[in-house]
């Protein structure tokens, strides 16, 4: 797909954020092993791929303790509507495993630095 085409693509695709959490099980470090990082990693290089592709605009996490209630990973990406936008989170690698919990929100960017 040339860019031109790409660009307008994405131009009619609306914004959501995710928001990971992280089922109690894994609220505990213990519960971590070499399969589950494995699995964290996959999730972060399809974030990165995504981003790549022009469908994520950013992706992070809180900087909190493992189980700090507060503790979150946050998505901002695009979708054509909603069904797409559960569909790319539930499609998360930590989230098919269960490692984290999605719930998908439609998301207005009202102020950003991101190009």
């Amino acid at each position: 797909m040339q860019a031109g085409a790409q660009d307008s693509l994405l131009a009619k695709r609306q914004t959501y954020l995710g928001v990971l959490s992280l089922p109690e099980k894994y609220k505990d470090e213990k519960n971590w092993g070499p399969e589950e990082q494995r699995i964290v990693g996959e999730h972060f290089q399809r974030l990165v791929k995504l981003k790549n592709e022009g469908v994520v605009v950013l992706a992070g996490r809180t900087q909190l303790e493992t189980n700090d209630p507060a503790m979150m990973g946050l998505v901002i990406f695009y979708a054509k509507d909603e069904k797409e936008a559960e569909t790319f989170m539930m499609n998360d690698p930590a989230v098919k495993n269960k490692i984290m919990l999605a719930k998908v929100y439609p998301y207005g960017i009202a102020v950003s630095s991101c190009k």
